[in-house]
């Protein structure tokens, strides 16, 4: 697999883009790699969330500056994650220009979030998706979910600390049962903005950091009646850095997590939490398909039994089979990717 090249196309977010460059290194590729968004700046991924038509001329752009700076290069597997401001055309200018390489794509968002990505799928040599619900209603797609990487395994090495402080983020009390950590979409923040304070009130000690983009926030409180009598106090507009995502994981006793309602894959932070050996309360009632799944590690909550909320938090983590964990891995995912490695995920 020496001097194989791999033109990775995938969001920056939290650093998972570094960790995925770096397996592919680890399993002999050298790597060029581009964002899949012509900016990180606010503004830019604000519009490209709300009409990324009106982006179109920097897009067009952007991928010029790509596409010249490839030039001559023969790269041997195409990876985009996403394609989330891509054309089809642009995408078939990119097959044209690399005739021998493999085009893999991965949805790690629904099509309902980024309904214009089921244009590409024809596009591409393998698609993947971590959404069950579209990989039952597209016969091109392939079924593999997110996973954790290495220094979220070592957590699962280390058991919850008790701190007063973390960097900018304080604690307001020295344990904490549950944290969430979390874009916070319409029916998250309502949830939560419900939930959260009744936890409380019956001694559950509740560490909660919605983040939310500040533009995306205007647009909200304009037009989104979940979030007509939100208070900008009520959310974070910088998101948490990879150090402080880590250190609230690691001081984490259980984690509570939503998915986006128009989406049914377990999210980048279920699987996180597997991978840290640690108990999740979630809404997603897909878990219960997964092989991981264990009623002692994993809540699945519903509007009819958060009273059980505070029975399940004080239920010990039960280890599961050293096979099923591993399939989860940042490794084995690129592994995936690179070879086609048939993998069962779901019961």
């Amino acid at each position: 697999m020496n001097n194989k090249k791999v033109l990775y196309m995938g969001t920056p977010i939290f650093n998972y883009s570094k960790k995925i460059i770096s397996e592919f290194e680890e399993q002999g590729y050298s790597v060029d790699y581009y964002n899949d968004r012509p900016s990180e700046s606010s503004f830019v991924k604000g519009i490209i969330k709300v009409r990324r038509s009106l982006m179109h001329i920097l897009t067009q752009r952007y991928f010029d500056k790509i596409m010249s700076e490839t030039r001559g290069k023969n790269y041997d597997l195409v990876f985009i994650v996403n394609c989330k401001v891509f054309t089809p055309v642009m995408i078939q200018q990119l097959r044209n220009s690399q005739k021998s390489a493999r085009f893999v794509l991965y949805m790690w968002d629904s099509f309902t979030l980024y309904p214009k990505s089921k244009e590409l799928l024809s596009f591409f040599d393998k698609a993947y998706s971590f959404d069950l619900d579209d990989c039952s209603n597209n016969d091109e797609l392939t079924f593999m979910p997110l996973f954790f990487h290495k220094e979220v395994e070592e957590l699962g090495q280390i058991k919850p600390k008790e701190i007063e402080e973390l960097g900018q983020i304080a604690f307001k009390e020295i344990a904490c049962d549950i944290v969430s950590v979390c874009t916070a979409h319409p029916n998250r923040y309502k949830t939560m903005h419900e939930l959260f304070p009744e936890l409380e009130s019956n001694g559950i000690h509740v560490f909660s950091y919605m983040f939310l983009n500040r533009l995306q926030y205007l647009y909200n409180k304009a037009f989104v009646p979940e979030f007509k009598n939100a208070r900008s106090s009520e959310f974070k507009f910088k998101p948490l850095s990879e150090k402080e995502n880590l250190a609230v994981l690691e001081r984490s006793n259980t984690v509570f997590d939503m998915q986006h309602n128009l989406q049914s894959g377990l999210t980048m932070r279920t699987i996180e939490t597997l991978g840290a050996k640690r108990k999740m309360i979630t809404t997603n009632s897909n878990i219960k398909k997964y092989d991981f799944y264990n009623e002692n590690n994993i809540f699945v909550m519903d509007k009819h039994n958060v009273a059980g909320i505070e029975k399940f938090i004080k239920k010990k983590y039960q280890p599961i089979s050293e096979d099923i964990y591993r399939k989860y891995s940042l490794h084995s995912w690129v592994e995936t990717i690179i070879n086609e490695k048939d993998n069962v995920y779901v019961r």
